[in-house]
């Protein structure tokens, strides 16, 4: 089974997350501070992380149990 592909997209996704933190760090230092909408942006942002970590987590768990092909009945008077 091939599951690179799967991580290599996950690690882009979460380098471009970094940056993007990175981006909003220096905005908040150098631009303008947080305001009450940011904070709650960021609380949500910091629950969804909190969310996939607990389910990346979860993925050491999951048992191979691969669904059986359901047979091919033909119908009668086909």
């Amino acid at each position: 089974m091939n599951t690179i592909h799967h991580y290599s997209a996950l690690l882009n996704n979460v380098n471009a997350m970094q940056s993007r933190i990175n981006a909003l760090a220096y905005d908040f230092k150098e631009n303008a501070p947080r305001n009450a909408l940011d904070v709650q942006l960021i609380d949500a942002m910091t629950a969804t992380a909190t969310a996939m970590l607990a389910e990346a987590e979860a993925l050491k768990a999951v048992a191979y149990d691969p669904t059986p092909e359901e047979p091919i009945v033909d119908e009668p008077g086909v």
